[in-house]
């Protein structure tokens, strides 16, 4: 997994959000505090910030709902 993609989620993307970025991957993201306008807010960000356009069919809370998964998804896309 790039640590840029890493360093980018968190430092950017979840510090411009003001969520705290979790120690663990697999701490469900609903745990720091993010809501359904919360969860858009993450994609647009992401979006904007990796270049990236993320299809509808893929816009489901259960393939983003922990950082790890959303490590995996964009370690694909952006590869």
């Amino acid at each position: 997994m790039s640590k840029s993609i890493e360093f980018i989620l968190r430092d950017e993307v979840f510090a411009e959000l003001d969520i705290k970025y979790p120690d663990d991957h697999d701490t469900p993201l609903l745990d720091q505090g993010i809501d359904s306008v919360g969860f858009i807010k993450l994609i647009v960000s992401m979006e904007s910030k990796f270049n990236i356009s993320i299809p509808d069919e893929d816009l489901l809370f259960e393939k983003f709902s922990t950082t790890g998964l959303i490590l995996n998804y964009l370690t694909e896309t952006t590869i």
